[in-house]
Parts: structure tokens; C-alpha cells; sequence
């Protein structure tokens, strides 16, 4: 899919776990969340971006090329293809969670209502 912002091809992102989001202590960090408002009602990590997936690119330009960035949604799939359009953008901090928040909620973090 051309969004016609992209830069072109870019490596995949990085893929973390969810220890390694919750342990980043950088303050400046920025979790996005790219599911759908009805997912999100459910609720979501404290502080993140709620952008769903189709919405990724009004972010672009709000986020530094090398801005520390977290993409998250349920599973880990969503968010591995918002990272992939984020780096093919030119942002190079961008990192995909794995497992999303089914491994969120499974390791016990907290989650904003």
C-alpha cells in the first residue's frame, strides 16, 4: 500500500517485548496505539497516543526522525505494519511491541481506563 508519504523501502523495524517498553525509562519516549477507539475503551497504556491504524499518518510529522517511538495494538500485527510505515518514513526510532496488549495484560502492567 503507497501512502505517498513514505520514503520507500526501509529495514523492518526492531521488535520488542513488552518488559523492554516498561522498562525504558527514557521520559521522552512515545507509545502509540493503533487500534480502534472500541479496543481502546477497553483500555490502554497509561500516556499513549491512541492513533488508529488507518489515522498513522496525520502522526508523522509531529514525530522527530529519530524519536523514540513504541507501536502497539492487540496482537503485534497492526503495530508491526504502523512501525513499517513510520520507518519508510524516515523515523528510525520506531520499535514494534510484540504480542501488543494481550502480552501487556498478561505480564501483569497497568492499563488506563
Amino acid at each position: 500500500m503507497s501512502w505517498g508519504w513514505g520514503r520507500g523501502p526501509a529495514e523492518p523495524p526492531p521488535e520488542v517485548s513488552v518488559a523492554d517498553l516498561m522498562s525504558d525509562e527514557d521520559a521522552s519516549k512515545i507509545v502509540i496505539d493503533v487500534r480502534e477507539p472500541m479496543e481502546t475503551a477497553e483500555g490502554a497504556i497509561d500516556g499513549a497516543w491512541l492513533v488508529p491504524l488507518g489515522q498513522i499518518e496525520s502522526v508523522v510529522h509531529e514525530l522527530a526522525d529519530d524519536a523514540n517511538v513504541y507501536l502497539v495494538c492487540r496482537s503485534g500485527n497492526r503495530s508491526a505494519y504502523a512501525a513499517q510505515l513510520l520507518a519508510a518514513a524516515g523515523k528510525r526510532g520506531v520499535k514494534n511491541v510484540a504480542g501488543g496488549m494481550i502480552a501487556w495484560v498478561r505480564a501483569g502492567y497497568p492499563i488506563a481506563d
